[in-house]
């Protein structure tokens, strides 16, 4: 009887690790991704040889977004997977918990952008609405993304799934998500770098005339709702340099000056009127 219930013991404690670590399994991020994405996607998120067989579109590179798609993004693909692809619905096979930690696991991606490619797939699928220097010079109504305030997470949604009422389009199934990375962090690298000093000088030679200092510049007409230049966006702040009811009297030059003078003055303008 002893050596039964010594038995029966021993049997116990060698089944509670094994218990332990099943348990441990349903809930580790990696281990879930493993068993239920890597077929496709790899165990380290780039695409198998398989995965990239898949029509009609191929499995998508996790490290790409992973640090720029949002978690509310992720658990609804994994959720409930994309029409018309071979990505599934996995709330059949994974609770919500374990969902979160395949989103846990797939954050610890990590993506170096290559910018030379960004800047290469950016003439070829953006420039024809932004311009090849992306300040939408070209007539089409696009944004100047110079002066975009999207930081890279909303630049890689907005070039992903358009926006809707406008000419931009969805780019998710004409790109890769490495293209897409490239591309959004290439436009971020666009955001102008303006010198105030210089900006000091091209106000003194096209603006003191008129304007003693940027803090003695009156709003009229829309912007006069806004209290002082401050307030005024950077891309209004452009439209007004260029297109204003002072060109008139400044001469028409002001209209023509290099993007980077105006750059280099709306930095002097902010400067002095914080």
């Amino acid at each position: 009887m002893h050596l039964i219930r010594l038995t029966g013991a021993l049997l116990a404690l060698c089944l509670i690790p094994s218990l332990a670590s099943a348990a441990s399994d349903e809930m580790d991020g990696k281990v879930l991704f493993e068993n239920n994405c890597s077929a496709c996607h790899g165990i380290d998120g780039k695409p198998t040889k398989f995965g990239k067989t898949l029509k009609p579109f191929p499995a998508r590179n996790h490290q790409a977004i992973a640090s720029v798609v949002s978690r509310d993004e992720l658990r609804r693909i994994i959720a409930y997977g994309i029409n018309g692809t071979a990505m599934t619905p996995k709330k059949y096979d994974l609770d919500s918990l374990q969902i979160e930690a395949v989103i846990d696991y797939i954050k610890t991606f990590e993506y170096k952008p290559n910018l030379a490619n960004g800047k290469k797939r950016f003439e070829a699928v953006c420039s024809s609405c932004h311009g090849m220097d992306g300040r939408a010079a070209t007539g089409m109504g696009a944004k100047n993304l110079v002066y975009s305030e999207l930081d890279l997470a909303g630049i890689t949604h907005t070039m992903r799934y358009g926006r809707p009422g406008t000419k931009m389009t969805s780019k998710r199934h004409q790109m890769t998500n490495e293209g897409i990375a490239d591309v959004a962090n290439y436009v971020h690298s666009l955001r102008f770098k303006a010198d105030a000093v210089k900006g000091a000088k091209a106000y003194k030679q096209n603006c003191i005339a008129c304007h003693k200092t940027p803090a003695d510049i009156k709003l009229r007409g829309n912007a006069a709702s806004k209290r002082t230049i401050a307030d005024l966006s950077n891309r209004l702040l452009d439209l007004r340099i260029r297109h204003g009811r002072h060109v008139d009297r400044a001469g028409k030059h002001v209209a023509h000056l290099p993007a980077s003078d105006v750059d280099d003055i709306i930095a002097y303008m902010r400067k002095s009127t914080k």
